[in-house]
């Protein structure tokens, strides 16, 4: 009911609190279960809203911690600091302006030792790719969603502006919208996307 509240501010007695921190730190208990529940739930909720927006985006967790650093990937930021990175997908209902909950996250760590291969960005597989993030995230979507993904728009910054991406969701007729990060060729028209833009008429 309160998924952004930490365990100490939720109205438990000392022995639900107990229980819960017992159960987090249960190495028999996976956190991978304890997300997927909390997917399924907002795909329970998502049924109720005839229109879905699915905003995504990335978040770095920075850890400056001795600690934890040999545990962490690199943000490209020198060796002091270490991160996780966090892809989130959120719905959310417009009509209702209602959060309706976390349907996809994923979270990983760069590794350390691979450190400086943008340069061979043009060359490794596009699954192999950090970007592949976007795509992956929908077909998880579609996967908890089924036919209601036919009501979902996602909505994706420019780091989404990416070509297999977009052959994705065109190829699958899932609406998007993602902002513009380059000046694409147009289909029907000679001039490219930011020339044309900049000459139709404002509204």
């Amino acid at each position: 009911n309160q998924p952004g509240v930490s365990v100490a501010k939720l109205p438990f007695s000392p022995a639900d609190m107990e229980g819960a921190y017992r159960f987090i730190r249960n190495e028999n208990i996976d956190a991978k279960d304890i997300a997927e529940a909390g997917f399924q739930s907002t795909v329970s909720r998502a049924n109720e809203h005839e229109e879905l927006l699915a905003l995504e985006d990335t978040t770095t967790l920075s850890f400056p911690h001795r600690s934890i650093k040999e545990e962490l990937g690199h943000t490209n930021q020198g060796d002091r600091t270490r991160a996780l990175h966090v892809h989130s997908t959120l719905l959310f209902a417009p009509q209702s302006q209602t959060i309706v909950g976390l349907i996809e996250q994923q979270r990983w760590s760069r590794d350390i030792t691979k450190r400086g291969q943008k340069h061979q960005h043009a060359t490794r597989p596009y699954k192999e790719k950090e970007s592949y993030k976007w795509e992956q995230a929908s077909r998880r979507v579609v996967e908890r969603l089924g036919d209601k993904m036919l009501d979902v728009i996602s909505v994706c910054d420019r780091e989404a502006d990416l070509f297999e991406y977009l052959t994705y969701k065109r190829q699958h007729q899932q609406r998007f919208v993602v902002r513009s990060m380059q000046s694409r060729c147009l289909e029907a028209h000679h001039q490219k996307l930011y020339d044309y833009a900049q000459a139709l008429p404002s509204v």
